[in-house]
Parts: C-alpha cells; sequence; structure tokens
C-alpha cells in the first residue's frame, strides 16, 4: 500500500486493526466484525500490527516485551516466551533479547515492533512503513522474512524496493480513497504511452504513481 504523507495508509492500517472504529462502511476479518462486541473477541487474535511509531516501556528486555505481548493476545505463559524466542531469532536480535530497550537503536526498535507483531503468528499480519529505520542488510532481513510468511500481509510504505521485492498487488491511497489496485506492473504501465510496450517495460513504480496522481489531481483540479 503506498501513498503521499496523509493519504490515509496508517488511519486504514488502525481501522483494520480494530484500533479506530470506522465512520463509514466495515470491516471483516475471518469472516468476524472487530467493531461487534459479540465478535470482537474472537477476530482480534487473527490480527496483529506492527506501527509506524511503537511505544514500549523503555526498562523492559526485548525479551519481556515480545513475551508479554504474546501473552496479552491469548498465548499461554510458556508458549508466549517459546513464541518470543523464535522471533526474537527471526528479527536478529538474540544476542540482544536481555537488553533494555532503552539501550537500543532505533532500526533495533523498529525490529522489536515486527517480533512482537509475528509473535503470536496471527492470519493477518499489517506492517506500517516496516523498513524504516533500518539499514540495507537489515532490510533485506526483513523482506525475506515476510516473503517466508504463512500470514496475509498488508503493509504501508515509502520504499520503491519494498514493494517491488514483496508485494503481490498494489493499493494506491489518495486523501482517504483507493485509486488503484493492481499488481506492481500495471502500476508501472500506468507511466508508459498507451500501446508503448517497450516504454512500459523500463517505466518503474514510482512513476506510475506519479501519473496516477497527477491524472487524479487534474481531474479534480
Amino acid at each position: 500500500m503506498i501513498g503521499v504523507n496523509g493519504s490515509g495508509k496508517s488511519t486504514l492500517l488502525s481501522i483494520l486493526a480494530g484500533a479506530l472504529e470506522p465512520g463509514t462502511g466495515s470491516v471483516r476479518v475471518m469472516g468476524l466484525d472487530p467493531y461487534r462486541s459479540r465478535q470482537r473477541r474472537a477476530a482480534l487474535p487473527h490480527i496483529a500490527l506492527m506501527p509506524q511509531q511503537a511505544a514500549f516501556p523503555s526498562n523492559m528486555t526485548i525479551r519481556e516485551v515480545v513475551g508479554f505481548i504474546g501473552w496479552a493476545r491469548g498465548l499461554g505463559r510458556n508458549r508466549a516466551r517459546s513464541r518470543a524466542d523464535v522471533v526474537i531469532e527471526q528479527v536478529g536480535l538474540s544476542a540482544r533479547a536481555d537488553e533494555q530497550l532503552k539501550r537500543l537503536s532505533g532500526g533495533m526498535v523498529r525490529r522489536v515492533a515486527l517480533a512482537q507483531a509475528l509473535v503470536s503468528e496471527p492470519a493477518v499480519l499489517l506492517l506500517d512503513e516496516p523498513s524504516t529505520g533500518l539499514d540495507p542488510e537489515q532490510r533485506r532481513g526483513m523482506v525475506s522474512l515476510i516473503r517466508e510468511l504463512g500470514s496475509t500481509v498488508l503493509f504501508s510504505s515509502h520504499v520503491v524496493e519494498d514493494v517491488k521485492d514483496v508485494a503481490q498487488r498494489v493499493l494506491v491511497l489518495e486523501e482517504g480513497r483507493l485509486l488503484f489496485s493492481g499488481t506492481v506492473g500495471e502500476l508501472e504501465a500506468l507511466a508508459a504511452p498507451t500501446g508503448d510496450a517497450s516504454a512500459r517495460a523500463g517505466s518503474d513504480i514510482e512513476a506510475g504513481l506519479m501519473k496516477l496522481l497527477a491524472d487524479e489531481r487534474g481531474r479534480h483540479g
């Protein structure tokens, strides 16, 4: 999912995660509505969000944070601990598992945010700018990990390489409206003149996005 700042990406992810009730429309996760009281408890364990700005207690260790969140999402205490160890290793932080978060770099905290989203093995994983703060090696590790997951993954990103490397379908938002839903190739093709196959092959996601936004803004003045 891509779009300029303020297009509604983080808001949409919060709505899908059950954290922000929509003013209109509805949400279904595994056939359940997370905003209906009788279905909410059953729906929420299927969803996990990696927020763009994670706020964890700075005096807790990585292992404590991830294990606690696993327990809070319904895992038994022993299962939460074992899953915490697994996902902490997956994000490359096993050597720092018993360090307090206040001693970590920003990129490490981002990886803790990913680990806490993975700990309960959700069916639907929502990632808000997952590669922010990661160096190129860490980003490659994040991409590989996402590719291997059995979950349905919806993520927002400003990083074109993330979209190319991970996405099967692309959504483009503008001021809370869905402008485009299609494959990476279909979005790239928007930048090329109609019928020009060679130009389409050489166009990219960013160019397609800019053409889409320019056309939309032209229609609305």
